[in-house]
C-alpha cells in the first residue's frame, strides 16, 4: 500500500514527475504485488485450523481479493497498450475494486475475536468503500484526493493486519508446530 501511496501522492502533487511508460510499469509491478499477495493468502489459509468459525468466510473472502487482485494486474498490464480503451481500464479497475469491496463485507460478517482485528477489518471494508467512491466519481476533481485518503487507510489496515499476523503467530502453535487459529 505504500507503493499506492507513494505514487497517488506524487501524481496529485506532480502529474508529469515520470513519464507515463514507467508510470505504468511502476503499476503493472504494484498490481503483481497484490496478486502474489492474495495468493499467499491462500496458502496461509491451507494451514490454518479448518474449524475456526471465520475459515470458510475467510477462503470467501480470499477468493474475491484473488479475483480482484487479477483484474487491476490485467487492468494495469492494459494500460500500457495505447490501443486499450479507457472504459475497458475503467471497467476492470471497477470490477477489482467491487471484489475488494465484496471481500472486505465479508470479513466483517463474521467478526474476529480480538479488537486489533476487528479495526483491521473494518479499516479495510473502509478503504475499499472509499476506493469503490474513488471509481464513481472518476470525473470529479475530489476523486484523487478520495483516493489519497483510501491509500492511507488502506496503509493503516495494511499494519493491524501485519501486527495481527505477527501475534497470531507467537501465540498459537500447536503441538506440531503448525500455525493455528484461536477459536
Amino acid at each position: 500500500m505504500i507503493g499506492y501511496l507513494f505514487m497517488d501522492i506524487l501524481d496529485y502533487m506532480h502529474s508529469n514527475i515520470f513519464n507515463t511508460f514507467l508510470t505504468n510499469l511502476i503499476y503493472i509491478f504494484l498490481a503483481c504485488l497484490f496478486v502474489i499477495n492474495a495468493t499467499l493468502q491462500f496458502f496461509v489459509l491451507y494451514y490454518m485450523n479448518k474449524n475456526v468459525q471465520r475459515y470458510y468466510t475467510m477462503v470467501l473472502s480470499c477468493l474475491f481479493d484473488k479475483i480482484a487482485s487479477h483484474a487491476y494486474l490485467i487492468g494495469a498490464i492494459l494500460a500500457t497498450a495505447s490501443l486499450t480503451k479507457a472504459t475497458t481500464i475503467w471497467t476492470l479497475n471497477t470490477v477489482g475494486v467491487c471484489g475488494f469491496v465484496i471481500g472486505a463485507a465479508i470479513n466483517t460478517m463474521i467478526p474476529a475475536t480480538d479488537t486489533m482485528s476487528i479495526c483491521a477489518d473494518y479499516f479495510n471494508l473502509l478503504g475499499s468503500l472509499l476506493y469503490l467512491l474513488a471509481t464513481i466519481v472518476t470525473r470529479i476533481p475530489l476523486t484523487q484526493i478520495i483516493g489519497l485518503v483510501g491509500d492511507a487507510v488502506y496503509l493503516i489496515d495494511s499494519i493491524l493486519y501485519m501486527i495481527c499476523w505477527f501475534q497470531e503467530r507467537e501465540m498459537m502453535t500447536d503441538s506440531l508446530g503448525q500455525y493455528v487459529l484461536i477459536k
